[in-house]
């Protein structure tokens, strides 16, 4: 266990209602520890039904579990408490252009881009989705090109 991830949990420990649980999480997702990452963000979303954040981390948890649909849900649900979260649009934008529709892969792409204008990989997805064609012309406004692979949802 990496020493961020012990300090995460005994911060957790100690204060089972302190926001860390993003933290560990996150922490425990990107080392591949899943089960453990979804146990963390489903207790902590019990804690914070109404965080915004606590649904996108369950989401990108329970996609990086290959279940699609729960994260769609819980996507859709931080959509509900901050229409413009970013993480949402971003998971929602990948999902939907994993299913083939790019119309919709892209609102939630430009959405996501018109907050964090400077981000290359946004944009880079948003020009590889264009590029992949049948999308109508009022999808084709905001972000650069480059062409690389959707963001990580």
């Amino acid at each position: 266990m990496s020493d961020d991830i012990r300090g995460l949990t005994a911060q957790l420990a100690s204060d089972p209602g302190s926001l860390a649980f993003l933290d560990l999480a996150e922490a425990l997702r990107r080392r591949g520890q899943l089960q453990a990452a979804l146990t963390v963000a489903a207790n902590g979303l019990g804690r914070y039904p109404e965080l915004a954040d606590a649904h996108a981390l369950h989401a990108r948890v329970l996609a990086d579990l290959g279940d699609g649909e729960s994260a769609f849900d819980a996507w859709m649900e931080a959509l509900q408490l901050d229409a413009s979260h970013v993480g949402a649009h971003k998971g929602l934008g990948f999902l939907y252009h994993r299913s083939g529709d790019r119309r919709r892969a892209l609102r939630h792409l430009e959405a996501a881009a018109e907050q964090l204008p400077e981000d290359r990989g946004l944009a880079a997805a948003i020009a590889r989705v264009r590029a992949e064609g049948d999308v109508p012309a009022e999808s084709r406004r905001s972000a650069g090109a480059n062409g690389a692979a959707p963001p990580d949802g």
